[in-house]
């Protein structure tokens, strides 16, 4: 079995309910790079592995297609240089080729984004979070909860370190608040990680 290990940012993006929901989809590999995608739902998730990991480098929206059949049909004339042809397609072969150019756009964006998500790690504005958070966040842990557990702290431990109420730790471990910068740094500081996992 692999172990799964996210990036802080593809972590970051992942601690949301309806990115969590997208779990599970068509998976590809992306084309001219080591890394593959998983679409589902309205999410894209970029990865790559080897024989043991497979790490996830980015989570996001997924890209809305720039060709649309509606902006499509409207009438075209091809003219050749000479002035003399012009193409005329079935309703399903245009309906098929408008399908075609917004699929590689698309995976034009997932090529993109992964390039841009693997040169943060390699300049270092980005590192991989450790295996354990990483399956804390799978099994359903919020971010801030999946360090504090791999930290082996209780809430009120946290709290109190990082100067605020369980009450308030809860919501932010929970998704039903966000915290302010200043909080996010305090917690970063209390859990002993860099502060750009949390914020």
């Amino acid at each position: 079995m692999k172990t799964i290990v996210f990036t802080s940012a593809a972590a970051k993006a992942f601690d949301t309910p309806q990115a969590r929901a997208a779990v599970g989809g068509d998976i590809r590999k992306l084309r001219g790079r080591d890394g593959s995608r998983m679409r589902a739902g309205g999410y894209c998730v970029l990865f790559e592995e080897d024989a043991k990991t497979i790490l996830v480098v980015h989570v996001g929206r997924r890209r809305a297609a720039s060709y649309s059949a509606e902006a499509m049909r409207m009438p075209q004339k091809i003219v050749t240089p000479n002035g003399e042809e012009l193409v005329v397609l079935s309703r399903a072969e245009f309906d098929r080729l408008a399908a075609l150019a917004a699929i590689a756009e698309e995976d034009a964006a997932d090529v993109a984004a992964y390039d841009a998500a693997k040169a943060d790690l390699a300049a270092g504005r980005d590192e991989r979070l450790p295996a354990e958070v990483s399956a804390l966040l799978l099994r359903g842990a919020g971010l801030v909860a999946a360090i504090r557990k791999w930290r082996g702290m209780r809430q009120t431990e946290l709290a109190e370190r990082a100067g605020v109420s369980q009450g308030y730790l809860s919501d932010l471990e929970s998704g039903r608040r966000k915290g302010a910068n200043e909080t996010l740094e305090a917690l970063a500081k209390a859990l002993d990680v860099p502060a750009g996992w949390l914020g």
